[in-house]
């Protein structure tokens, strides 16, 4: 039989799952009903509820979720609800932490002093070495190392960890606490809950996924006070930790060594976003021992979580700044999240089509999602690609009475213009285009418009462009697209990721993607979205 408190938590891995309802919005909507089963009820029985939420919720298998708390059980381990007196402290000062936290073995141990040690998982032989090295000073100083479970890098960081004398560990994985993954890492799975533990913000039951991983990294860079690379490569996963360490506000360490590998681009990249690169461990324990200082204690919600002197540029300032001196930044994504240039696409493309194929093509036989010369070539138009360059420009420019504006995104721009929000716009379209699909007075809401002529199509550039011109830190930033991409360049960008369901894509290829929040409807574009995301 379950008890209350598990009734509790696989009611919020119920609504976990409901289309569009991530950790963010869950833990907003649960602290204003206070209990699981009222939010639901509300849900259930609201007008203002989407219909296919409450499809899914009157249709959701209660014994579903229920045997997820029964299997954490069997398999010896436990869980932690959001607002737990014992729930991890650094990770309770996240809005968007897991609802629900698996772990399996003390979670007693995992106090505030503790850094993420990360790296590739194929490391050199002297990446091992450093690994070792490194855990053994965390253990040595007293720091808890927090790690990933993952081949190479991480694997050697617990191992250290565990050697006599001991430390302690934890490690963060990327699917149920039931699952021992990888294969390699079997023996440690089993040993370190016994000094330490092994949590999991996903559901008991649920395997590996691509996508999971990348949520893991914001788990771990918010669990621990600061984030490591040991030995990194280009796209390696602790780039992706490093980016979420960036977004919230957490320093980012990296051994020197990395800038003298071959291929080490990507490490001097997070050199110029800041990260500290360090020679000796003393320089780590440095901002550590300042980061944890009696001042810091005892104003823990006025007060930077860093030292300004000693973050990375851009650091978030402390909460309960008026917005004047705390400039926001909002940058919008513009086709499928400002405007809908779907019907004057389709009306050029046939247009086009028409005429070179000598065969009447209507619009509404055109599926406008796809390369422009793909959708031509399909269509049987010869030299597509050469077409497409000569003629589409001046055949979209005669459909922009087709392109439809979401007046409630405007709305919301201009409400949030009138409370000293700054505006962006930085869009893959090249200029000729953007400039035809984006109505004049929407157009003089940006403070900066950028297009594929001054981001090289690279979006996370763009975003970078725009915040240094604006001169607003990426902390204070978000990015507002409609599709995969533009959650990644988010990501890359180090600002905060939010992802709308009216444009280009559908809900599950967003919901694979990590963001802060997925919106619903235009109209939920406001300021009280900056509020919720960037504190006021």
């Amino acid at each position: 039989m379950l008890s209350e408190r598990d009734r509790e938590a696989a009611l919020l891995l119920l609504m976990l799952d409901a289309p569009s309802v991530g950790p963010r919005r869950l833990l907003d909507m649960i602290q204003k009903y206070g209990r699981a089963e009222d939010l639901y009820h509300a849900l259930l029985h609201a007008k203002s509820t989407p219909d296919r939420v409450r499809t899914y919720l009157e249709s959701a298998d209660h014994d579903f979720y229920a045997n997820a708390i029964s299997r954490t059980y069997e398999v010896g381990a436990s869980f932690k609800l959001w607002n737990d007196p014992d729930y991890p402290a650094n990770l309770m000062r996240w809005e968007g932490r897991p609802p629900v936290l698996f772990y399996k073995g003390d979670l007693s141990m995992l106090g505030e002093r503790s850094l993420a040690l990360v790296g590739r998982v194929d490391p050199t032989e002297d990446g091992i070495a450093a690994a070792h090295r490194f855990a053994r000073k965390c253990v040595e100083h007293g720091i808890t190392v927090v790690s990933g479970l993952a081949k190479g890098i991480d694997a050697a960081s617990h191992t250290e960890a565990l050697i006599p004398p001991p430390g302690v560990t934890y490690a963060v994985v990327g699917h149920g606490i039931d699952h021992a993954y990888p294969k390699e890492n079997a023996e440690l799975y089993e040993k370190i809950p016994q000094l330490g533990a092994i949590l999991s913000q996903f559901r008991t039951g649920m395997g590996p996924q691509r996508w999971t991983f990348p949520a893991r990294n914001e788990v771990m860079c918010t669990l621990a006070l600061g984030t490591v690379i040991i030995e990194g490569k280009a796209g390696c996963g602790s780039i992706i930790q490093a980016d979420f360490s960036f977004k919230h506000g957490r320093p980012v360490f990296l051994l020197s060594r990395n800038l003298q590998m071959p291929n080490s681009e990507w490490a001097h990249k997070l050199v110029a976003r800041g990260a500290h690169v360090i020679q000796r461990f003393d320089q780590v324990l440095d901002v550590i021992e300042r980061t944890l200082g009696t001042s810091w204690r005892q104003q823990a919600h006025a007060q930077p979580l860093f030292d300004m002197s000693e973050a990375s540029a851009g650091s978030p300032l402390g909460a309960g700044a008026a917005m004047t001196d705390r400039p926001a930044a909002v940058i919008f994504d513009i086709d499928g999240v400002i405007v809908d240039t779907r019907e004057a696409t389709s009306a050029a493309i046939a247009e086009i089509a028409t005429r070179h194929t000598g065969r009447l093509i209507e619009p509404s036989s055109v599926n406008p999602v796809g390369k422009v010369h793909e959708i031509l070539s399909r269509l049987g138009v010869p030299r597509a690609y050469d077409v497409y360059r000569a003629e589409y420009d001046n055949a979209f420019a005669s459909a922009t009475g087709e392109i439809r504006v979401f007046t409630d995104v405007v709305e919301g721009m201009r409400k949030m213009k009138e409370n000293g929000v700054h505006l962006a716009a930085v869009t893959a379209q090249p200029k000729r285009r953007a400039d035809s699909m984006v109505p004049p007075e929407v157009r003089d809401l940006f403070d900066e418009f950028l297009c594929h002529n001054d981001t090289r199509g690279k979006k996370d550039e763009g975003i970078k462009k725009a915040l240094t011109r604006l001169g607003v830190p990426s902390q204070r930033a978000m990015y507002i697209g409609d599709t995969p991409t533009d959650l990644e360049a988010a990501r890359q960008a180090g600002v905060k990721g939010v992802g709308v369901l009216w444009g280009f894509s559908s809900e599950s290829e967003l919901r694979r993607w990590p963001s802060d929040i997925l919106l619903e409807a235009p109209s939920e574009v406001s300021v009280d979205l900056v509020e919720r995301l960037l504190g006021g």
